[in-house]
């Protein structure tokens, strides 16, 4: 089995890797926070851009009969560091070619297991996106479709390739499938900026206008920041926008579940993670999200 995080390309493109290195016969269930895990009895779970909290977990992996994980959201790595770590490829213990200590998943399971626990590890590594640590780890040493490079240039929202605005846009335009995602891997991606630059073009126009008549201000961990109501696939682009000069900034939308908070803060800003701890979330220093019931003080 494997879970993935869900509604967000670079979880689906950590599937789409799983998938080419293991195959159809992988069964793949969308994490998302806040929801019950699937059930995991017997089975060999990989959970990749996407962890539970720690007592969650734990509960897993007794019921699992093995589980790794492979991830790189900062909260998720100060909550998880009881479980064993691994390096991304690695198998068994030993050494990189630099000298230094490779460790690897399957060693992990074993100690885990001579010590009468379950067999569960972790691999986090916040320079990579998911789905370049998921290739890194089913693919080590050859080289991705650049499809994956843009995403994880996105996804840790650096922009050091060009066109990678382009292409992402273009690429949200298609739904999550694996199928369609084969063709698209397989597509030159210079094909895939020149069909994405008038739906980036109308994406930045529709977050521009929709920031300026929605925008207002909110209270949130104590800090009065500003914050507007919508859609979770323009979060990012808005929350940065409104995060200039602020501490942070915040995106939210309701769900049968509760209403969920979208934060994003620049490199001068706050460290978000820590903000969304207090509600229960977590993610990345400049980019987190929790959910909360209504009736909540944030949902009034």
């Amino acid at each position: 089995m494997c879970i993935y995080h869900g509604n967000c390309a670079d979880g689906f493109g950590a599937a789409w890797v799983v998938r080419k290195a293991l195959g159809d016969q992988v069964e793949f269930v969308a994490g998302v926070h806040g929801q019950e895990p699937p059930d995991v009895t017997d089975k060999d779970v990989i959970i990749v851009d996407f962890s539970y909290k720690y007592d969650v977990m734990a509960r897993l992996s007794w019921k699992a009969n093995s589980i790794i994980i492979l991830d790189h959201h900062k909260s998720a790595a100060e909550d998880l560091g009881k479980f064993p770590p691994f390096h991304a490829g690695v198998r068994v213990d030993g050494r990189h070619p630099d000298g230094s200590v490779a460790l690897g998943w399957e060693s992990a399971h074993i100690f885990m297991s001579s010590q009468n626990s379950p067999a569960i590890a972790c691999c986090f590594d916040m320079n990579r996106s998911g789905a370049m640590l998921a290739w890194d780890h089913f693919f080590p040493g050859q080289e991705p479709p650049m499809l994956l490079r843009h995403i994880e240039d996105r996804d840790l929202w650096l922009f050091q390739l060009d066109g990678t605005r382009e292409i992402q846009a273009n690429l949200f335009s298609y739904p999550y499938d694996f199928e369609v995602w084969d063709t698209l891997m397989a597509t030159d991606v210079q094909s895939l900026r020149s069909d994405g630059a008038a739906i980036e073009r109308k994406h930045q126009k529709d977050v521009a206008e929709l920031v300026a008549v929605t925008k207002r201000r909110l209270v949130i961990g104590g800090h009065d920041v500003p914050v507007a109501s919508l859609p979770y696939t323009l979060t990012s682009d808005a929350g940065h926008l409104m995060a200039q000069g602020e501490p942070f900034a915040a995106c939210y939308w309701d769900t049968p579940d509760g209403r969920v908070f979208s934060l994003r803060s620049t490199d001068d800003g706050m460290d978000v993670s820590e903000i969304a701890k207090q509600y229960g979330g977590g993610g990345h220093r400049n980019a987190s999200g929790f959910r909360v019931p209504f009736g909540h003080e944030l949902t009034k």
